[in-house]
Order: C-alpha cells, then sequence, then structure tokens
C-alpha cells in the first residue's frame, strides 16, 4: 500500500527548466563556452550537476561556475511556476494521507525564494542535495519510512537511480529535464506524461505499487 511519496523539485512539481538552461548558458558564455539550445541541455545536463560542469567545462572551477549561475538565476527564477497536475496531485495526497517529503538538488535559498509562491507542505524538505543516492536511505531511517509503502517521483535518470539505491519503487515523469529514452534506460516502475495522469493510476491501482 502506498503510504509515503518523496518527489523531486525541478521539472517534477516546478517548470524551470528554461530558467536553469538560461543561467547555465550564462554562466558557461561568461568562461568562454558555447551555449547550449534546449534539446542540446536537455540530452547533455546530468545529476550530479558538479560532474556535468566539469564535462562540460573542465577547466573551469565549481565555485566560478556557481557565481556566474547564481548572478543569472536570480531573475530568472522569477519566471518558474508550478508544472500542470502538481498541486491538485499535492492535494490529492493529502486528501488520501499520504505523506509527502522532497528531495532536491535545488540550491536552499533558491527553494526559500520559490517557495514563497510555490507551496507544497511537504512533511519535510530536503533541499540543497548534491547526490540524491547518497541521501536516501537516511532519509528513509530518519522519518520510518517502510521501502515498501514508499515511491520516488523524479524527471531524471539520478533520481530513478536514487529509488533503487533506497530499494523504494519509482515513478519518472515527462516534464522535466530527460526525455523518454533516457528515462527508460534505468527502468522506472513507470512513466507518466504528467502527475494528473499518475493519480489515475494510483487510484484504479487501489494505491497499490507498482501498479499492475
Amino acid at each position: 500500500m502506498l503510504n509515503n511519496i518523496i518527489f523531486d523539485w525541478s521539472g517534477t512539481l516546478v517548470d524551470d527548466l528554461e530558467a536553469v538552461r538560461v543561467s547555465t548558458n550564462y554562466a558557461l558564455s561568461k568562461e568562454g563556452f558555447p551555449k547550449m539550445t534546449m534539446s542540446q541541455f536537455r540530452s547533455e545536463f546530468s545529476l550530479p550537476f558538479d560532474a556535468f560542469y566539469r564535462r562540460v567545462a573542465p577547466s573551469v572551477t565549481l565555485e566560478n561556475i556557481d557565481k556566474w549561475y547564481r548572478e543569472k538565476f536570480v531573475e530568472e527564477q522569477k519566471k518558474i511556476r508550478p508544472l500542470p497536475y502538481a498541486e491538485l496531485f499535492c492535494d490529492f495526497c493529502r486528501e488520501k494521507g499520504i505523506k509527502t517529503f522532497l528531495l532536491s538538488t535545488v540550491n536552499a535559498d533558491h527553494y526559500q525564494e520559490q517557495s514563497k509562491k510555490i507551496r507544497f507542505n511537504f512533511d519535510k524538505e530536503y533541499v540543497g542535495v548534491m547526490d540524491k543516492r547518497k541521501k536516501i536511505a537516511g532519509i528513509l531511517n530518519d522519518n520510518q519510512l517502510c521501502p515498501q509503502e514508499t515511491i520516488f517521483i523524479g524527471d531524471m535518470q539520478h533520481d530513478i537511480e536514487t529509488a533503487k539505491i533506497g530499494k523504494i519503487g519509482s515513478c519518472a515523469v515527462l516534464t522535466g529535464y530527460n526525455k523518454r529514452g533516457q528515462l527508460e534506460k534505468v527502468r522506472p516502475d513507470m512513466i507518466v506524461d504528467n502527475l494528473r495522469q499518475l493519480k489515475q493510476v494510483i487510484e484504479e491501482a487501489g494505491f497499490k505499487w507498482p501498479p499492475r
């Protein structure tokens, strides 16, 4: 029975893809690297993001990248909005007594600013996590979450890998950074177009996971 859901933030609950791409391109261009189209960015971007920058800009320190990125993102993040059906799905979780948690790489300061206007009322939030795979076991243990009753919903390969390490259920959504082909490679329990579809699946399965 599904009793706990761990959410990713970017691309799962909020639409920040363009804001992140623009800010990343700004940082790269400041250091003399070419900007990426949306298609290139979605194909190249990966988590943990420190490894991504070492791959695409090996001569630049993460400190410099972070400085330029933050400079641009302060303005870009004002454009971030909840993804369609995110609020509907979170309301559904509260109505059904499902505990909700946030596990995200989003910078803590950025999350604090975004959550002033985008609020989902999680039971607990874990932000600024560089590598979610190293954090998942502690989250399950600290909150006494039964793996068989818990799933992680995310939009990237890293999220599904995290779920597998935690031995919990996994659901990939196609509303964010990774494309279907990328997500299929890490074999989540399910791939859905959006959270409205997932709500329907959960209800039809009688809150059993994985759905048959």
